[in-house]
């Protein structure tokens, strides 16, 4: 009944769990991809809500047959397709962004349902949350490789903005994302060593130095 509305590995599935999301759970799945490349409806419908906000970004929603509702958010720009707009399955109806709350280009994409299809759908705001992987099927390259997602996890964590502590326990005015703080740290160790003699065939602390 639905095709991938994008091509690429889901970097945060249905279950992943956050705070920052309503009832704790992500209810969606999310798929990088460049920023600017096409968003197909999944299955024929018409358009019923379409627009921006902050978080959402630039976002589309489409009515589909038997109670299905599907949203695809954080655009790059306005959707192609407005309210009321019939749509057929493959249809171009946008390009994928990261407008609104987002920190990369990616479909953020939602399956609902009026009525709960299978055990694992989500009541959410008067409509039941399901797990687009159990409708849409995994294909062979939606599967996002451990390394991929250690390395989304990295980049998440070196996003992080951290304070300072002083050594006596009090938080200093400076914050700093955390990767950044690593590379002064990284930088500071090199000095360090260089200092202690650690690195090449310079110089030790402690060496008797000779004058000729």
């Amino acid at each position: 009944m639905f095709i991938w509305p994008v091509t690429g590995p889901i970097s945060r599935d249905f279950y992943y769990k956050a705070s920052i999301y309503i009832g704790g759970q992500h209810m969606a799945v999310d798929i990088p991809a460049n920023s600017g490349a096409p968003i197909k409806a999944v299955a024929a419908g018409e358009v019923i809500d379409s627009g921006y906000s902050g978080i959402n970004g630039n976002y589309v929603e489409i009515a589909h047959a038997d109670g299905w509702r599907t949203k695809y958010r954080h655009l790059v720009e306005p959707a192609v397709v407005g309210v009321s707009v019939g749509v057929s399955q493959g249809q171009i109806i946008g390009k994928v962004g990261s407008t609104g709350w987002s920190t990369g280009p990616h479909l953020h994409f939602d399956l609902w349902n009026s009525s709960k299809q299978s055990p694992e759908a989500v009541y959410k705001s008067g409509i039941w949350a399901h797990d687009p992987e159990l409708y849409l099927g995994v294909e062979d390259d939606m599967a996002m490789t451990e390394a991929q997602r250690r390395a989304e996890i990295r980049d998440e964590v070196r996003k992080m903005v951290v304070h300072a502590i002083a050594e006596d326990g009090t938080t200093l005015p400076a914050v700093q994302k955390l990767g950044e703080w690593f590379r002064d740290l990284n930088e500071h160790r090199k000095d360090k060593a260089k200092h202690e003699g650690g690195e090449g065939d310079g110089l030790k602390r402690g060496d008797t130095v000779t004058l000729s």
